[in-house]
């Protein structure tokens, strides 16, 4: 009788479930920008993507903004991932997210006197 090696099984199925979302098992996002008077409204949904899963930086000029499947304590995949650069009129250092109705929202204020944008992470509010 042969036996099953239940951490090689785990294992096993992890990457599996990796390596269809990186050979495009990726979840469709809907992605709405709007230009607001006082800044971008980028608004996003993706059918049963956790809102947890979703993160946000400001990156050498770019808002990036992912969404990964966790495959283990330190590791990740994206099932979704978009970068934008962003524009000189753009306050990066005041950008705010927050989960509202099933929906991410990223606002992006304008400002024409900003600094430099800095690398950082942006905390979701729930």
């Amino acid at each position: 009788m042969m036996t099953i090696d239940k951490t090689l099984t785990k294992t096993l199925a992890l990457q599996s479930q990796a390596e269809n979302i990186a050979g495009g098992g990726t979840v469709p996002t809907k992605m709405f920008l709007s230009e607001e008077d006082n800044g971008y409204l980028l608004r996003l949904t993706a059918a049963s993507v956790k809102p947890s899963s979703y993160k946000i930086e400001v990156r050498q000029g770019h808002l990036i903004i992912m969404s990964l499947v966790k495959i283990s304590e330190f590791e990740g995949v994206p099932r979704f991932m978009q970068a934008f650069p962003l524009l000189p009129h753009v306050d990066s250092n005041a950008i705010e997210a927050r989960y509202v109705d099933g929906e991410l929202h990223v606002f992006a204020p304008f400002n024409d006197n900003a600094d430099e944008s800095e690398n950082r992470k942006i905390d979701i509010d729930f």
